[in-house]
């Protein structure tokens, strides 16, 4: 019976637009041509080494300086500081650190590539541009759902599987890139996986962000714009959830991956949630309203990894009533762009450095399945995606 029903909404969800669906040809997105690019070995750095040693000493803290990494948007200084230097002591006169530097910004992480030395983060004089089509062309080919997350500080692609992860939040001040990213997101994923293999549930209070997805193939129904219907957008995730438990519970299978494998035919499609501006559903409405969508919302990241369905968050309100604690110990992978304060990076990631982020793209990822403390908060230069490759990887292209 179940199996019957799967097969039945498959078809009245997919229709023709899926047959119509063509994989577009990735060799026509556009890379970094030769002007684009910066030569590293005439790159020059943000701030002389030395300086920042003699920087350290002014405030009584003895550091040497070890080496740099050149990344997107920011330089990083390894200095290596004396056994038993207090970092709470480093990180007091970061704004006195960067204002005697010079810079208009400045970040310590507290421990480098898994070695002991202090980093000094500082932004380039000079943004480095990530090739968007060399981070395409390197997706794992092992992931269910890759996301290309960009470039670290070493210049380094990182991906993730959002089914792994399994769901994110991303959150940022107006202007700082998240929906740039959340729509490199959801386009790439479109480009990989036919709309048999994903579907797309999309709320978008601005009416602008996700635009260019209205009438792709892989979006079921249209995109909600009002309030009631992001409302009605995440009940149907919480009903298809049960439904697909049941699907499950009768093939005797524990998730998506062993069922998909065990029937082919009746393969059920991961479904992506991903909600522009979640506060308007969490601020606005009677109070029973807004205590129903933080229920769906946690219903679905507690349970949902499971059938496949995930979650993918943003907002420009960091605020503690919207980023709440029950929302966050449920969606442990967050992504942080500027924030205009310390308090709000504290919300989102727990912990300063959002406020220290030079904006356009530049963000911090808290990674659950992290095991060292120096890869625990990675600073990634998120990619642009252009116009035309916009087009390109929703099939568009002229």
């Amino acid at each position: 019976m179940n199996e019957r029903w799967a097969r039945k909404v498959m078809r009245a969800l997919l229709g023709p637009a899926a047959n119509a669906w063509k994989r577009p040809d990735l060799t026509l997105l556009s890379g970094l041509s030769d002007k684009d690019t910066v030569n590293e070995a005439l790159f020059k750095a943000p701030v002389d080494p030395k300086r920042i040693e003699e920087v350290l000493e002014r405030y009584g803290l003895h550091g040497s300086f070890k080496d740099y990494r050149i990344g997107p948007s920011v330089t990083t200084y390894e200095v290596e500081v004396p056994v038993g230097t207090k970092l709470s002591s480093v990180e007091r006169y970061r704004e006195d650190i960067a204002r005697d530097l010079g810079v208009p910004s400045l970040r310590i992480v507290k421990a480098t590539s898994g070695s002991m030395r202090v980093g000094f983060e500082i932004e380039n004089g000079v943004r480095l541009p990530v090739d968007f089509k060399a981070l395409v062309e390197n997706i794992p080919k092992d992931m269910a759902l890759p996301i290309i997350l960009g470039e670290d500080t070493y210049g380094r692609g990182l991906y993730r599987d959002l089914a792994d992860m399994p769901h994110l939040l991303v959150a940022g001040q107006t202007g700082s890139g998240k929906s740039v990213f959340m729509v490199s997101i959801l386009s790439t994923l479109c480009a990989l996986l036919g709309p048999d293999r994903l579907r797309l549930r999309l709320v978008d209070p601005k009416r602008v962000e996700f635009a260019e997805f209205k009438g792709d193939p892989h979006v079921d129904g249209a995109v909600a714009y009002e309030v009631n219907e992001a409302r009605a957008v995440l009940n149907s995730a919480v009903v298809e959830m049960e439904h697909r438990f049941e699907i499950l519970e009768e093939a005797r299978c524990r998730n998506i991956k062993e069922y998909n494998k065990a029937h082919p035919k009746e393969a059920l499609p991961y479904v992506v949630v991903a909600v522009d501006e979640f506060a308007d559903l969490m601020l606005m409405g009677k109070r029973d309203e807004r205590q129903a969508v933080v229920q769906a919302f946690v219903r679905i990241a507690q349970k949902a990894r499971a059938v496949g369905v995930h979650l993918l968050l943003s907002t420009q309100k960091p605020m503690a009533t919207v980023v709440t604690g029950l929302v966050k110990a449920n969606l442990p992978a967050r992504a942080a762009f500027q924030v205009s304060s310390s308090v709000d990076s504290r919300v989102i990631l727990d912990e300063n450095g959002a406020e220290a982020l030079t904006g356009m793209g530049d963000m911090l990822y808290r990674d659950p399945t992290a095991r060292l403390e120096s890869e625990r908060l990675r600073r990634v230069q998120a990619p642009w995606v252009s116009p035309e490759n916009l087009r390109v990887l929703l099939g568009r292209e002229v």
